[in-house]
């Protein structure tokens, strides 16, 4: 049976004892390390969580509790937990998988997790295996980048000291960060040197690092595993074990998912995200059988891509031909070199520097050493042959093009994974906002592409997705209130985290423009088409010097002590600060600062707060109350698998009509599975269409407080007392700003109520939560409640200023006061209503 890699990720509880760790304490460290990169932080703490969190002994316990939970991972091991811990490497040891795409910055989760676990004193010294030279000279390269980096060191505590990093067959001293390539080790190991002798005994109290770990399981007869298992022969009992990749898979055809997987960020997600490129691939095909022709065809194709390349890139794209061999790899790179020295009249000495042949033999020695250059600015190569197994370590960005040539060479998902691999990591400097997202283009054979297909949908997950648009023209749309807001200065006690890294590197800015643009599309009542209007506006914008002035003045918001005023101007007077800012807006490529621009040069100065210094921060206070109407409502978009989990589709008799008029096929198909009794989804049809008042053409709700509150609202009672009411998407609608505490610090984050009821001329917001919350409330639901009330306070107040008679009322709920809650809106009292939870989290 197939199964989703995502469903057989191993959950780790976030059950977490704070005497025993705490989860907050390194918040600033990973917001300066990842800078953004969510995923990575995520996958950070989770190795953390279950190395140090005191809920698992061992990488058997997280598996039993997950076998026990999950039924997928119960149904895969056909409902036998002794056939999953026999898959399981590593059973007795805090040993696991993360999942991590190519092109995601492995190396930055690695880095976090050796920095926390050296920091925490859970471990004296850092051991990382990596499966080639090459690798190992990288991530040291990385390692010591980072570690050069004050601004993020001085994040780990005053009393922090920065380990060294070691290669080569040096004895592993405490405190340091050895980065080995697999055959040191096992050389080591044979031979009984330093590396071996300094572990001895030392085992738990060493973190162990696996990159590129799925190379344990086929290539290597298993001397790195045994290495790691080698506790009787040498005495090492290492403890800690977190392997890294982005393939992993295993097994005869390589098909066979990780059973230790605790994180993952697919290449999917990463697709989703932007954080690699697109992928199409060829279904359909009538290309030619001769050598040369086909050639031809893919050449074309090839320039076809260059001329999609924006000029100011200085680049050219490149077309990896994947072969299952190295002797075919030579073959075919010199045939090809012949027809294109034909094709576009070359000499033999240009031909050599457009292709390559690259793989591990001899022939292919001088071919390797120019890869190191592959992606600099008007490098010449285009073309570049490789057998299957290609190179991790090897990054270059400005692969557009992938052609398996035979079909042994794409034929498993690790080979798939390990080929897209290659080709999705972004060129330098391309930049979203201009040149949209860069694609890279499978060039398969049609005759097998539909094991392509199958494959390759699999490894991305592509999902059969169904899109609920909003009727724009429904007499059920109304308005809403939200505020933008400004700062307020404050002052609070803050982390010593060091002075002069303030702006070495300048401000990592996002490109924006004094011009903003607005996209209208207007539907066309009587042929039915669209057209788009675009209305341009101007944004707030200041001077260079204006923004220095202001930055240089910022400083003196640092109270406590003068002479650290003194110590900052002095060291960035404003001439300093002008040239600073110069810099970061032509990096940037910004030829104005807008309001955006400006905050972002505000908030870097976060990083001058010193231990017990009482620095000024800014709280939000409104700006700006603003009108949005639920005609704004983005599309509500869903995955057809989890109809089957815990998602419902909530319909009338207008959704199948709707989607059929909007000529969306793909939600309309996955619509009709959806509603087909035999496939066993989850969905509801309002019958009585006119109970359905709202404005969305049909609406998913995820798990049983969300179902049961819309079963309510659809109530021909209650549906009689209100006028209308929306669910909010999680995002890109009404978002409200919070901050919560993590362990022993405050993070910040924003939420999206889940419900919207317009009943007269009060407008109820709701967010349903579990009955679990009424003993145990999350703290993140503590500060979500906190910043909600006040946001509505704020607007209320405004509206009674206008002398509006509209009023808003929020409220936190449980399925255990639904039919209280209902009962006071059918009577129209809910103003005044306070749920269990309301009074649960303002304790």
């Amino acid at each position: 049976m197939s199964y989703k890699e995502s469903d057989l990720v191993l959950e780790v509880s976030k059950n977490v004892d704070p005497e025993q760790w705490d989860e907050g304490y390194f918040q600033n460290f990973f917001e300066i390390l990842f800078r953004g990169r969510t995923y990575q932080k995520q996958a950070a703490e989770t190795a953390l969580r279950f190395m140090n969190a005191g809920e698992y002994q061992n990488i058997s316990d997280l598996a039993k509790e997950n076998f026990d939970n999950n039924p997928i991972i119960s149904e895969r091991w056909n409902f036998n937990f002794k056939s999953m811990l026999n898959d399981i490497d590593l059973s007795s040891k805090l040993s696991a998988t993360i999942d991590l795409a190519t092109g995601t910055g492995k190396s930055y989760v690695m880095f976090g997790v050796a920095m926390v676990m050296l920091a925490t004193r859970k471990v004296k010294r850092v051991l990382i295996l990596t499966p080639s030279i090459t690798i190992e000279s990288e991530l040291t390269k990385k390692f010591k980048e980072l570690l050069a980096n004050t601004e993020l060191i001085k994040s780990l505590g005053e009393d922090f000291i920065p380990p060294e990093i070691i290669n080569g067959d040096d004895t592993i001293v405490e405190n340091a960060i050895a980065i080995e390539n697999r055959d040191a080790i096992y050389k080591a190991q044979a031979f009984r040197n330093s590396i071996v002798d300094s572990l001895i005994g030392n085992g738990e109290t060493t973190l162990v690092l696996n990159d590129e770990v799925h190379h344990v399981y086929y290539a290597e007869k298993n001397e790195w595993k045994s290495f790691i298992e080698d506790d009787e022969k040498h005495n090492i009992n290492f403890r800690y074990v977190i392997g890294f990749t982005g393939t992993p898979f295993k097994g005869s055809k390589n098909n066979e998912y990780f059973s230790n997987v605790i994180y993952r960020f697919s290449l999917r997600d990463a697709i989703d995200q932007s954080f690699v490129k697109e992928v199409e691939y060829i279904s359909e095909e009538d290309i030619p059988n001769d050598k040369n022709e086909r050639w031809q065809v893919i050449l074309n194709s090839h320039n076809d891509i260059a001329r999609t390349i924006p000029n100011e890139l200085g680049i050219k794209p490149i077309t990896i031909v994947v072969t299952s061999n190295k002797t075919s790899s030579d073959s075919k790179a010199k045939q090809f070199k012949e027809f294109l020295k034909e094709s576009r009249n070359l000499t033999d000495r240009e031909v050599d520097n457009i292709v390559l042949s690259v793989h591990s033999g001899t022939k292919a020695r001088l071919d390797r050493k120019k890869l190191k250059d592959v992606d600099n600015k008007n490098n010449p190569v285009e073309f570049i042959f490789s057998v299957s197994m290609l190179t991790e370590g090897w990054d270059v960005k400005r692969i557009f093009q992938i052609v398996p040539d035979e079909e042994r060479a794409f034929n498993s998902k690790l080979l798939i994974a390990q080929v897209l691999g290659r080709g999705l990591r972004w060129p330098n400097g391309w930049d979203a906002h201009r040149f949209g997202s860069p694609v890279v283009t499978v060039f398969n054979h049609e005759k097998w592409s539909s094991k392509v297909e199958s494959l390759v949908n699999e490894v991305l997950e592509i999902r059969k997705l169904i899109k609920l648009p909003v009727d724009e023209t429904s007499k059920y749309n109304f308005e809403l209130y939200n505020v933008d807001y400004s700062p307020e200065k404050t002052t609070r006690d803050y982390e010593k985290m060091g002075s002069y890294s303030l702006w070495e590197n300048g401000v990592n800015l996002p490109t924006d423009d004094s011009i903003g643009e607005s996209n209208i599309t207007l539907k066309n009542i009587r042929n039915n088409r669209d057209r788009t209007f675009k209305s341009k506006y101007k944004h707030e914008t200041y001077t260079v010097d204006e923004m220095a002035y202001i930055l240089y003045h910022r400083f003196e918001d640092l109270e406590d002590d003068k002479e650290y005023i003194k110590e900052y101007q002095n060291y960035w007077p404003v001439d300093r600060i002008r040239k600073m800012v110069i810099e970061s807006l032509e990096k940037s490529g910004n030829k104005v600062i807008t309001k955006s621009l400006k905050n972002k040069f505000l908030s870097s100065m976060s990083v001058i707060s010193r231990r017990s210094s009482k620095v000024v921060t800014y709280t939000r206070v409104p700006d700006e109350f603003l009108s949005i109407n639920t005609i704004k409502l983005p599309k509500s978009s869903n995955e057809l698998s989890n109809f089957h989990k815990n998602k419902v589709l909530f319909y009338d008799d207008d959704l199948e009509n709707t989607l059929n008029n909007s000529k969306d096929i793909a939600s309309l198909t996955t619509f009709k599975e959806i509603i087909d009794s035999a496939n066993g989804y989850k969905h509801k049809k309002i019958e009585n269409t006119y109970l359905f008042k709202t404005p969305q053409t049909g609406i998913v709700t995820t798990g049983e407080p969300e179902r049961r509150f819309l079963e309510y609202l659809t109530d021909i009672e209650v549906s009689k007392s209100i006028d209308s009411f929306v669910k909010s998407e999680d995002i890109n609608f009404y978002s409200i700003d919070y901050t919560w505490k993590k362990g022993t610090h405050y993070k910040n984050g924003q939420f999206n109520p889940d419900w919207f009821i317009k009943q007269d001329d009060n407008i109820i917001v709701v967010e349903t939560k579990d009955d679990s919350q009424l003993s145990d409330p999350d703290s993140e639901n503590i500060g979500k409640n906190k910043a909600a009330l006040e946001h509505f306070n704020f607007i209320n107040k405004y509206l009674d200023e206008q002398g509006s008679n509209i009023q808003y009322k929020f409220i936190f709920i449980t399925p255990k006061d639904y039919k209280l809650f209902f009962d006071k809106l059918k009577n129209k009292e809910i103003m005044n209503y306070i749920s269990n939870l309301d009074v649960k989290l303002a304790e």
